[in-house]
């Protein structure tokens, strides 16, 4: 009795005790991640055992990477500010427990066509199935249309420790019109721009006060603003309809594109369908485990014990690439480019002319992804990261992916010579390490703070030739009272919205 006694009192200390270290919340049954689970509890954690959360973990690599002129290895190591954690809004928390298995898209506000017509024909099921709430927010597009599919609510503070300001953007708040002698650079992107939502700043965040910084200590009478428009699950249809929509009339001197995930399916060019998946592959998360934190670091010393973290055996896949579509110098209007690139560079289209008739300009980048022939991960501490490669995208072999990566890679740095953009290479400077990855895409804290550093020296030359030829600051080209694409919060019950699909049978 005394053993069983003991047993008790000690379990549920020792579950608090992994909950806390491990980021999850106490509160909750089913393990859910805490507001504070990214931020770095060590300052300077660079052992092989565990991922790199520190500020300066990944100084190692940002001392061997080329910078920019003028730019002081130093500022890598410099603090933002604090910010506290605020309290959520009540009505988003509560919205949030309401509907725990989907509390962001809880509180999205959806385009209203999109939420119709993934009501009535089921379209968007790929990112959530609107039959499970009684209400949405929705927004009306300026243009009519089913784009941007959502965006995040203005002056927000969300549960996942999002925090919007007036645009519903992530990041401080600014002027609709600008002010004199400022810069504007806006992020548009997904997940991997808008960055984890409890980080305490995005990646966009840290490059606008680097690039502040370095103003600054060249006596430079300018400021510069940056925009996160960044949403997660988007892709390009969404992106351009962002920047026409919503970032056009803050008037942005420059766009950074960054995305390459959320439309990669290297399944073109197969001699045979893509064969379905006869077993999963890597971390399953079921039972005890969803509930325990002291159950997952037991699965997670089983995998380190008897898994090699190597790439499984996979099914052959041939590829029968057209020998005239060139991989080193691909057509960009050849329609049988793969991967969805035709989409995107159409796409990409429609934000460069925008902004060229807006007198601002597009920044192409190449996209980060932790895959290559010979990857091995640890078993453990990579768990995610084997997941994504090994079940999201089997049968794909580390090879077949990299070599689709490659060409997206190529048709990107084509795309920004033909039309004289320029174009910052964050792919070929980033380091293989997975201690700085969460899985295949998304970084972690120290590895966010390197994809800023790399996209903060390739836009200090941008700046510079700007600033010398007097193209930059440029005034504003026009005044607003009001900002065209966002209004107030709209809830409206799916009950009205099941209504329109009856009105539009008949």
């Amino acid at each position: 009795m005394l053993l069983v006694a003991c047993t008790g009192m000690t379990l549920p200390a020792a579950e608090i005790a992994a909950r806390i270290i491990d980021g999850y919340r106490l509160t909750s049954l089913r393990l859910k991640g805490s507001r504070d689970r990214v931020r770095p509890a060590v300052p300077d954690d660079r052992s092989g055992s565990q991922k790199w959360r520190g500020d300066v973990d990944a100084r190692s690599y940002m001392q061997r990477l080329p910078v920019a002129a003028g730019v002081d290895r130093e500022w890598f190591t410099l603090r933002m500010p604090d910010r506290p954690v605020l309290r959520p809004d009540p009505d988003l928390e509560a919205r949030a427990k309401r509907y725990e298995d989907a509390e962001l898209p809880a509180n999205y506000e959806w385009n209203g066509k999109a939420v119709a017509n993934a009501v009535c024909r089921g379209e968007h099921r790929n990112l959530v199935a609107f039959d499970r709430f009684e209400d949405v927010y929705v927004f009306d597009a300026i243009d009519g249309s089913d784009l941007p599919t959502f965006r995040f609510l203005q002056d927000a503070a969300y549960p996942s420790g999002l925090r919007t300001n007036a645009f519903g953007w992530r990041g401080s708040e600014i002027a609709l019109n600008k002010p004199p002698h400022t810069l504007r650079i806006a992020f548009v992107g997904a997940s991997t721009t808008v960055s984890p939502h409890a980080e305490p700043y995005s990646y966009p965040e840290l490059v606008g006060f680097w690039l502040n910084t370095w103003a600054a200590s060249h006596g430079l009478d300018i400021s510069v603003e940056v925009m996160n428009a960044g949403r997660e699950a988007l892709t390009s249809r969404s992106f351009q309809a962002i920047v026409r929509q919503e970032l056009t009339p803050v008037e942005p001197d420059l766009v950074v594109y960054y995305e390459g995930s959320n439309q990669f399916w290297p399944s073109d060019f197969l001699s045979t369908p893509v064969p379905r998946p006869s077993r999963v592959m890597g971390l399953v998360r079921r039972g005890l485990v969803l509930y325990s934190a002291l159950a997952n670091r037991l699965l997670y010393v089983v995998r380190k014990s008897t898994e090699s973290g190597s790439e499984p055996p996979k099914p052959r896949l041939t590829i029968d690439w057209p020998r005239d579509v060139d991989e080193r110098n691909p057509d960009l209007n050849d329609p049988r480019l793969p991967i969805a690139l035709p989409t995107i560079l159409d796409d990409l289209e429609t934000i460069r002319h925008t902004l060229e008739e807006n007198d601002g300009k597009l920044v192409m980048t190449s996209f980060v992804w932790l895959v290559h022939p010979g990857l091995v991960v640890d078993p453990a501490r990579d768990a995610d990261l084997f997941s994504y490669l090994n079940t999201t995208f089997w049968p794909f072999t580390y090879a077949h992916m990299r070599r689709f990566l490659d060409f997206q890679t190529e048709v990107f740095r084509k795309y920004a010579a033909v039309h004289s953009l320029d174009f910052i290479d964050l792919a070929a400077a980033y380091p293989r390490d997975p201690r700085l990855f969460d899985d295949a895409i998304h970084m972690t804290h120290a590895g966010i703070r390197l994809q800023a550093w790399i996209v903060f020296n390739g836009l200090v030359p941008i700046l510079e030739r700007r600033l010398a030829s007097h193209e930059w600051p440029r005034p504003a080209r026009h005044t607003l009272s009001k900002h065209p694409a966002f209004a107030g919060r709209r809830l409206v019950p799916m009950t009205e919205i099941r209504a329109t699909c009856n009105a539009a049978a008949h």
